[in-house]
């Protein structure tokens, strides 16, 4: 275990099984399956992706015209998925302290105290504030421009009957979409000049929590969620536009909470870490992507985990912000 972490998976820190060579499929037909069917946080939202698109609210020729009932309720359900999600994971670790500091990753104890540095005074606050009042608005305005579009026949709609190999395919896809989206709006956030008045927001939050996932300035906001408009040009089904909205909105809350896993009665019970991303918080410099593709690998701002390319990361940091 590194001497700065309470605890961390395996190192070093690795990537998703894609991007193996020579290629191993058992490890990959694993790593899909334990991340798609499997319960995990990605296996969730891809259902509640279903629920919604097929169930609660399927696209329809009422959302061909801005109506403000469909919009109030896609903005209503959004607030109320956020709160679940980031609520409860938040009420489970920080709340009743469900499984004390078992799969924590940072030692130190979660901001409860008041701090000057964080809106009205306390991080849960600051956070779930830029979460609710920007983050939700500003997703929900992305997912009723596509609604619309796909309503008024903008868009083609892409039908499993049709299409069913692209049809499936097309859920790891934007998977790997995101990361290269995420990576390149990311560099461009850390500008140093961009990065005091935008970004910082977001990095107030070094000892993350699951309100801390989308707690962004609301320009930030605006581009972190533009990896919606892949779909203008991509064929797909609304049901595609959900998965990639909620692992945007929701995994932001999934993958900052902290933990590793979900921890109940002796047993991981939910899957939900992202430690390739607790790094970049603690180290600032390094892993702007995410482990879907090795981007940071092939661009030289890698952090494995190791007390090694802490060293490089600090000292890039060090050259970064001297200019």
């Amino acid at each position: 275990m590194s001497r700065e972490w309470h605890w961390h998976p395996q190192l070093p820190v690795g990537f998703a099984p894609y991007w193996n060579w020579p290629p191993k499929p058992a490890i990959l037909l694993k790593w899909l399956w334990q991340n798609y069917l499997q319960v995990s946080d990605r296996s969730i939202f891809l259902a509640f992706a279903f629920v919604v698109a097929f169930w609660l609210q399927p696209v329809g020729p009422d959302q061909a015209q801005f109506a403000p009932g469909w919009i109030a309720t896609v903005l209503i359900r959004n607030w109320i998925a956020l709160l679940v999600v980031a609520g409860g994971l938040h009420l489970w670790f920080y709340g009743i302290d469900g499984q004390g500091k078992l799969l924590k990753y940072d030692p130190r104890p979660y901001m409860k105290r008041k701090n000057a540095l964080y809106k009205f005074g306390y991080q849960t606050w600051d956070n779930m504030f830029y979460s609710l009042v920007s983050g939700v608005p500003i997703y929900s305005m992305y997912e009723i421009g596509l609604r619309w579009m796909y309503a008024n026949g903008t868009l083609g709609t892409l039908e499993f009957s049709a299409h069913p190999i692209w049809f499936v395919l097309l859920f790891p896809l934007l998977a790997l979409w995101q990361s290269l989206h995420f990576y390149g709006v990311h560099i461009a956030l850390h500008h140093p000049k961009i990065y005091k008045y935008v970004h910082s927001v977001h990095h107030r939050n070094v000892n993350t929590g699951p309100w801390s996932g989308t707690s962004m300035h609301p320009v930030e906001h605006m581009f972190f969620f533009s990896a919606m408009l892949i779909l203008v040009v991509l064929p797909s089904h609304p049901v595609h536009m959900l998965f990639l909205g909620y692992w945007l909105l929701l995994g932001a809350a999934s993958s900052h909470s902290g933990y590793e896993a979900i921890w109940v009665k002796d047993r991981q019970r939910l899957l939900i870490g992202a430690f390739f991303h607790q790094l970049h918080h603690r180290y600032y410099e390094c892993n702007y992507g995410n482990s879907e593709m090795p981007w940071d690998k092939w661009f030289g701002t890698y952090h494995d985990g190791s007390e090694a390319a802490t060293r490089t990361t600090r000292d890039r940091k060090r050259r970064m912000h001297s200019q």
